[in-house]
Formats: structure tokens, sequence, C-alpha cells
């Protein structure tokens, strides 16, 4: 008697909670003309770029990086330095730059941050995310990886969902003169949260190292196509000997050096391009022999570089020269050009190829040095180095450190008949997924609805998708072995046909697995299911609604786990490693049920936990196969499965809800859902 009350409570416990979640398929299904047409491919990862530069400053790690990752098939999105002023609601504004590559400007409230600077506050950190979001649904974004490169950007890009960070530290931003004390708090956060952390010196990861984390060393790199050819005119061509500099003239700059090395060779000239940061210039400016030229554009720098006869690397070693990997001595090298720099640890490495100086007097013999000793092998040699060391090669190293954080998944989706609902089920798969490499395993149990035909039209536009036709229903746990064996993904997800998924639920299920080593069997907090991963994000009729409560519910659980005695195969994410070492699915349970139950006993007694994600939330419309079962085969086949799951674990503990869902399960239906 007992075990028909329970079993009859947990059927009226399933039927009601449909009362706080009413799903609108046939809506979802009016959607379908957007499979219509030619091939459906996967789209790699885009790219947010949150830089230290805008895009029109000068030509730096920042634009080289992101014309690398557009030219290797990813889209950039540019975020601009420079705020859009908003007292409301403002949309962002984008700039096509380059193939691939856009410019945003992003509102940030109605006082703009200074980045070098301040923290942004929740005000603006609102305006942000809301500027963001319109870019993504604007440019249909789907997974993202963020690369960062000052600390101010933390906030914004860690509120991301789908996105992977990359920190990619350049500089020591603490010992920048316009640097406020909130960058050393923005950084520490940031070398602990981001997903991987690149550093472009020794020097740098030192400093990550002393926050606690470990670092990949991405130095930066040469542009030797834009350097290869001497252009046709030139704006530097005299017979005189000429000593060059390019790059920004600061405080790190020993213009007292150039100065010097200018007195002491007066029948060389001395041009220095780039714009003055506030430095004191009247002692150059005084000498006959030197040019100030000021701010060129990159695209020009080839005419003034191909007239040097001697590049100059003149630092005042202090704390940001410690750090720096001067993109200018890889793009003098570029053009062959022989190079003398003061010695500092980061450039001994290029001792060979760079002429080093300690003091005033050995850079001045190192300047009469390297120009009587140039020659055509020596050009060459540092020609072929830069050629080893492109932006190519670098964005091939950060692109390496974010393979693992998009490894192959497999999602097996079993149907029998429904077919509206796996309709619906694939569209919003294909709305919402957005994950760059996945593979769709469909396996049909007979269907009689159409389904097969439907299945085996959708797969053949989609390479990523494959189709198993069986001919009768195997059942559920049959039905899924078939499907997992057919799959190659290192992660399985076991998804029904009956389920609306919802924005970066994959990535997300996923950084739970990084996170929890021990974690062998994880699922989504849902609407509609037989235990504590229910949960109430709000009423909704139609998916649309469904999918802004639940993007509101996971941004505010962000990173939760809930553990649990089971997950519902409804929708379930697991390693291959630990399907592989735990085993199929018991195909004893024949049509369905009990079958997850028995599954996560079997995870936990190989020593791994079970858990649903607190920040992913899947609607289900229940048991769309199972519930089409008359109340009596129901029964019997519950009645059955219940006694064979029992005689491998003992007595089956019924599932419990939340107290706040069922607290509203009693006030809608007016029972006692503990009965």
């Amino acid at each position: 008697m007992r075990s028909a009350l329970a079993r009859m409570a947990h059927r009226r416990l399933c039927a009601n909670l449909w009362a706080l979640h009413v799903p609108a398929v046939g809506r979802v299904v009016t959607r379908l003309v957007r499979w219509a047409g030619g091939c459906r491919k996967l789209r790699p990862y885009d790219i947010f770029v949150f830089p230290v530069i805008d895009w029109d400053y000068r030509f730096q790690r920042p634009q080289h990086l992101s014309l690398e990752f557009a030219r290797s098939g990813h889209r950039v999105f540019y975020i601009s330095t420079k705020f859009l002023p908003t007292f409301g609601v403002r949309d962002p504004l984008s700039q096509f730059v380059e193939p691939d590559v856009h410019l945003i400007r992003l509102p940030c409230g109605e006082e703009s941050p200074d980045i070098y600077r301040d923290i942004p506050d929740e005000l603006q950190l609102a305006a942000l995310e809301f500027g963001l979001r319109c870019v993504k649904e604007k440019f249909d974004i789907g997974a993202t990886l963020s690369i960062v490169d000052h600390p101010f950007w933390g906030p914004i890009a860690a509120r991301l969902s789908n996105n992977i960070v990359l920190y990619d530290c350049m500089d020591d931003y603490s010992s920048f003169p316009n640097s406020g004390p909130s960058v050393g708090e923005l950084e520490c956060r940031i070398a602990n949260e981001a997903d991987v952390v690149v550093c472009s010196s020794t020097h740098l990861q030192e400093r990550i190292r002393r926050f606690g984390r470990e670092s990949i060393l991405v130095r930066n790199a040469a542009d030797p196509q834009h350097f290869a050819w001497r252009p046709p005119s030139m704006t530097i061509e005299s017979n005189t000997c000429t000593v060059g500099y390019y790059g920004a003239i600061t405080k790190g700059t020993d213009v007292e050096l150039i100065a010097y090395a200018a007195r002491s060779l007066p029948e060389k000239r001395f041009v220095l391009i780039g714009r003055n940061d506030g430095v004191d210039l009247s002692d150059l400016e005084s000498q006959p022999n030197v040019t100030l030229i000021g701010e060129i554009p990159y695209d020009r720098l080839p005419e003034y570089v191909y007239g040097f006869d001697v590049c100059i690397l003149p630092y005042r070693i202090c704390e940001n020269r410690l750090a720096a990997d001067p993109i200018k001595v890889w793009e003098y090298l570029s053009a062959g050009k022989p190079v003398v720099a003061v010695r500092f640890p980061e450039i001994e490495r290029l001792k060979g190829l760079v002429t080093l100086a300690d003091g005033r007097e050995e850079f001045v013999r190192g300047i009469c040095s390297a120009v009587a000793t140039d020659n055509l092998e020596k050009r060459e040699q540092r020609r072929v180095f830069a050629h080893e060391n492109t932006w190519q090669h670098r964005c091939d190293a950060m692109q390496k450190a974010i393979v693992p954080f998009f490894p192959k998944v497999s999602v097996i989706i079993l149907t029998h008949n429904q077919r509206r609902f796996t309709e619906a089920t694939l569209l919003g798969l294909e709305r919402f997924t957005g994950y760059p490499n996945l593979e769709i395993v469909l396996v049909d149990n007979g269907s009689t609805d159409g389904s097969a035909e439907f299945l085996t039209l959708w797969a053949a536009r989609r390479p990523y998708a494959k189709v198993v036709l069986n001919s009768t229903n195997l059942g559920f746990s049959a039905g899924n072995n078939i499907g997992v064996r057919s799959s190659s993904g290192d992660w399985l997800v076991i998804l029904n046909n009956d389920v609306y998924v919802t924005e970066g639920w994959i990535s997300t299920l996923l950084a739970h697995f990084r996170a929890n080593r021990g974690l062998g069997l994880l699922g989504p907090v849902t609407n509609r299911c037989g235990n504590e991963s229910v949960v109430d994000i709000g009423e909704y009729a139609d998916m649309d609604t469904m999918a802004i409560l639940a993007r509101t519910y996971a941004r505010s659980r962000r990173g939760l786990l809930t553990k649990l005695p089971v997950v519902n195969f409804f929708c379930a994410m697991i390693p291959r490693r630990v399907w592989q070492e735990v085993g199929e699915l018991d195909e004893a349970f024949g049509i369905g049920l009990f079958e997850d139950d028995d599954y996560a006993m079997r995870v936990r007694r190989a020593g791994y936990e079970v858990a649903c994600a607190e920040d992913v939330f899947v609607h289900h419309h229940h048991s769309a196969s199972i519930g089409a079962l008359t109340q009596g085969a129901y029964q019997r086949l519950f009645r059955r499965n219940r006694l064979y799951f029992e005689s491998k674990w003992g007595p089956w503990v019924p599932p419990s809800f939340r107290s706040d869902v069922q607290d509203r399960l009693t006030q809608l239906r007016g029972f006692d859902t503990t009965r």
C-alpha cells in the first residue's frame, strides 16, 4: 500500500509541476523555417578582445593578434577603450575595420571610466554587460574567448556566459605613471580567476607567480611581411649614416643617452619616430643632427625603417622596462637592420642578433661597430629569425592553450515518436548551444510518425550530426548505449528529445568538471523532474521568456553545484573516461525508468560525485515517450523496474524536492507532497 501511495504521489507531483512552467511547443516549432537551405557547419568560437590600447593607436600586440585570429577563421570583436556616455539604455556602435574584425564601442553609464585608473562600478558593469549582450545578439555570437589585456576588463569578462577568459599579461601596469592603485587589486583577481594566463616575458611570469598562478610564455613577435621589401618611395634617404628609433617617447626612454650619442657622433643623423608622452626633449631639439618626426601610421613605417642604417633601443632600466619584450626589436630584425640595445634581462637571449651595451660609451661604440660590421649574411640571419617568430606563431600558441577548453562533446538524443518535441529540442539546441566542437548523434527507436525521415534529412544538412535508425523500440538504455558507441567525443551528453536548452549550457557544464575533478555525473536544474534539480525560475508561457528567466537565474548562481543522489537522464553530462570505467546503461531496465537511479549509484560506487549545476537551466516537458503509456502500463513498468533496482541496491528512496518548490506545489494544488 505504501509503495502504491509513493508511486501515485510521484506521478501527481510530476503532473503538478506543469503548473509551474507552461511550455509553448507549438510556438517553437513555427521557427523551423530557419532550417531550410544548405549545409549548416559549426562555427569556430568568436573572440572578444578587451585591449589596453584602442584600435587606431600605435599598432601593437593586441591588434596584431586580433588580425591573426581573424585570419585563422575567428570573428574578432575589438572593444574600444572609448565608451559611449549614456543616461539610459543605448545600443553599442560597431565598425568593420578589417576582414572579420569589428571595432565595438560600448555604453558605460553616465560617466565613462578611465581603464588605467578606475574599477568599474555596478552601474558601469551593467551598461557594459547590456552592450555586449546586444553585440552577441546582433552578430549571433555563440561560444567566445575573451582576451583581456588590461585588468580593468576582468570584472566584465567574468560576467559573460559561454566564455573562456585568457588574461594576456603584456606589461607591469602597476609601474605605469598613469595607473591607479586599483590595478594591482584587479590584476590579482583576474590572474586567479582567468581560465588561461599568458605572459609576454619571463619577468611578467615571475610577477604572476607571486599571485599564486602559473602562466604560459607567449612573447611578442614580428610581422616580417610588413617589412619584407624596400618600399618604392622612401621618406628617409640620404648619404648620411642614419641612427633610427621608433616608439613612444616616455619616461622609460633614456633621452639623455640619445643626446649623448648624438653629441658623440655628430657625423651621424639621429631620427626619432613616435609620440612624446610628456618628456622634456629640449636637449634633443638643440642637437643639429637629431630629427623628431612624431607619430606616423604603421603602414608607413617601412618607408622610414628602410632608411635607417642602425636601429637603437635606448631604454632607461626601470620596473616596466624590465618586464618588456619590445615589439620594435622584432620589427627592426624583420627589416634585417642591425640593432643596438641597452642591456636588460629580456633582451639577453637575443645576444648575437643584437648588440648589447652597458653604459653610454659602450652604447656609442656599439652603434659604430654595428654599422661597420653589417653585411648581407647578418641581415639574412635577422630576417630568418623574424620569420621563425611571427604573430601567427604566437596566435597558434594561444590557440593551443585554449584547445582543452573546447573538447569534443557528443550529444546523444534518443527518439521514439513525439516528432514535434524532437523538432523543438533540435531548434533549441542550434539556437542556444553555440559550441564549436560538437557532435550530435540521433538515435531513433522505431518511430512511426515520420521522425526517422525527419532526422535523416536534418542530419544530412549538418556534417557534425549522424543518425542511427533502429527498427524497433529497444528501450532507453539500449538506444542510448548504441548512440554512445556511435559517438567519438571525449564528453558525452544524454539528452532527451523533449527538452529546450539554454544559452551556453555545454560550456557551463564543462566548466564545472574543470573546477571539480572528482565529478563524474552532472545535470542541470530544470522545471520538471523527479528530484531536487527542480527549481522555480518564474512563470513563462513560451521558450523565449524561459530563456530570459533562465539567464537571470543562472547568472546569480554562477559556479554553484548541488550534490544529488540521482541525476535524471533527461540531460546528463558524463566524461567518456567515467563511462568507460562505470560501463553502459543497464539494458535490463527495458523501455525505461530507474536506469538513471542505477547509473548514479554505479558512478558513486566508482568514487565519483553526482551533482546538478545551479547555473544551467534546461526546460523539460517531462517523459514525452514514457508519458504516452497508459496508467496501467506505467505502473507495471514502474513496479518491475523498482524491484530490479532494489535487487541491486536495496530499498529505493523516493526523491525529494526543494522546500520552496514543494511549498508552491502545495499552494497550487492544495495537497501535501510529503504523503
